[in-house]
């Protein structure tokens, strides 16, 4: 277990001498500016639509046979006239796709997408090499 420790320490130490050696480093660059980028998409959604009898169709007799009729046969009555479906339709909803992110490093100002929010600072990869 040591030994794999020492080599994995050993890896680590090389890396950055390695990407000196090839002119790239990485740095920070402060973050100017960050707009999320919003995509619509439309969800089926289905819902139970009824319509209720107008008050003025329901027969009188049918709701009412006498004074001291019981309520929940009332109901009944009511709920069996009413004709319900089923309705589906589109609803529109919103999510972040991405991160329009403008930065500066160093006195250079650049705009990039990324998949998240970067936060106040950026890690840029630089690569240095000389002018023909």
């Amino acid at each position: 277990m040591q030994r794999i420790l020492q080599t994995l320490v050993l890896l680590c130490a090389w890396s950055p001498t390695d990407l000196a050696a090839a002119g790239t480093f990485r740095g920070y660059a402060e973050v100017l500016n960050v707009e999320p980028i919003v995509e619509t998409y439309y969800e089926p959604v289905t819902r139970q639509v009824c319509a209720d009898p107008d008050a003025a169709s329901r027969k009188f007799t049918q709701l009412s046979a006498s004074i001291g009729e019981d309520i929940r046969q009332q109901l009944r009555l009511w709920q069996a006239q009413r004709s319900c479906s089923m309705v589906t339709e589109r609803q529109a909803r919103e999510r972040v796709t991405a991160y329009r992110v403008t930065y500066r490093y160093r006195g250079h100002t650049s705009t990039t997408r990324l998949s998240h929010h970067p936060g106040d600072r950026l890690p840029v990869n630089v690569s240095l090499s000389p002018l023909p």
